[in-house]
């Protein structure tokens, strides 16, 4: 928070790059992108910019708009919200982490969640925060807490504030299959209350636009993501990062420059190194972690690679990171294990995210 401060009172800020840009009020430098389409929808509804505006699921603008009514402006109610989830969120990192392994483990996958170079989103007006303390609270419900009426409560939530928090019906139905006897066939139904997140915004949809599938069709027309080849995704990925190295290597520009090409071209490698450390912690996950969530987290980084963007391949995906929150349990129980490794790591991890921070708050492309 204090490096966003301090980063948009001193630096030169960049051109916007989208549209919707983000709304007056305190804190609005955190309501960039995507934060600007959550803030603008909590408070012109979702007709404002529709059909586009329905890619972006309900929860987070509902909490927004609660606040707001409040007053304060939707930026500042956007920040609290997601400052308050990623307590939340840290809360049930360590709990499952503490009971897989023990609390050093626990309390270095914790801290690797925390100062990960992209969890400055967990400050701003993006679903992250919010996704990640409902997702790991739904599985800390099943895993932990040994309650599967929770975990569908908060799964349906989760449903309701991204498309993927579906995919927790996998690591929720591993634990249900391993455990039968103890959680019976109602557990069954009430793991079953997940999808009614993505089926109460469709039934929204289809009364308000005609149509319980426009967000999808959002997603294709007006975003440009289909499924694609995930060899070819990766082979564009690795030439595009062939090109940003260039501006990666003139950081000035990056950090000055009004215009936002230097920052969304320098992302292709970014976007390279990212997946290749998510792809290492999903690999030693299915290792050290119960099948469904290694299963969970490699699902969602496979559905962010077969639906690429059309501008940048991979385009998100160092803020994706976090939605696979698994990967902080696999990156703390490494970690826990060489202090040196620990301390190096949040070092490098910290600063980096201050970096990238200050490139975010500036209106530069980060993810």
């Amino acid at each position: 928070m204090g490096v966003g401060a301090l980063a948009t009172g001193l630096l030169p800020h960049a051109r916007p790059g989208g549209d919707p840009v983000e709304p007056p009020g305190i804190l609005n430098y955190w309501a960039h992108w995507d934060g600007a389409w959550y803030t603008r929808i909590a408070t012109e509804g979702y007709e404002a910019y529709a059909p586009e505006s329905t890619a972006f699921f309900p929860l987070l603008p509902m909490l927004v708009r609660v606040g707001n009514a409040l007053g304060g402006g939707p930026s500042l109610w956007g920040v609290l919200i997601s400052l308050v989830a990623a307590v939340f969120a840290l809360y049930f990192v360590y709990g499952i982490s503490e009971k897989l392994w023990d609390k050093g483990a626990a309390r270095a996958a914790t801290l690797a969640f925390a100062l990960f170079p992209t969890s400055f989103y967990l400050n701003a007006p993006f679903t992250e925060a919010l996704f990640v303390a409902l997702a790991a609270g739904s599985y800390w419900s099943a895993y932990v807490r040994r309650d599967l009426l929770i975990a569908g409560l908060l799964g349906a939530l989760a449903a309701a504030t991204r498309n993927s928090g579906m995919l927790l019906l996998i690591p929720l139905g591993y634990e249900w299959l391993r455990h039968r006897q103890e959680f019976g066939w109602r557990g069954a139904w009430e793991l079953a209350l997940v999808p009614t997140g993505l089926l109460g915004y469709m039934g929204f949809l289809w009364y308000r636009f005609g149509g319980p599938l426009i967000f999808a069709d959002a997603q294709t027309i007006y975003w440009g993501r289909e499924l694609a080849n995930p060899l070819a995704v990766l082979s564009n990925a690795w030439t595009d990062a062939s090109v940003g190295l260039v501006y990666v290597l003139d950081p000035v520009n990056l950090f000055l420059d009004p215009s936002p090409i230097p920052t969304l071209e320098a992302s292709g490698v970014v976007n390279i190194v990212f997946l290749v450390l998510l792809l290492v912690l999903i690999f030693v996950g299915f290792a050290v972690l119960p099948p469904g969530l290694s299963l969970f987290a490699f699902v969602v980084t496979l559905l962010h690679i077969l639906t690429p963007s059309p501008v940048i391949p991979l385009l998100g995906l160092p803020r994706f990171v976090i939605e696979a929150f698994p990967v902080f349990l696999v990156l703390g129980y490494l970690l826990s294990r060489n202090k040196p490794a620990l301390v190096m790591w949040l070092l490098v991890s910290g600063g980096l995210g201050v970096a990238l921070t200050t490139l975010f708050v500036t209106w530069r492309w980060v993810a």
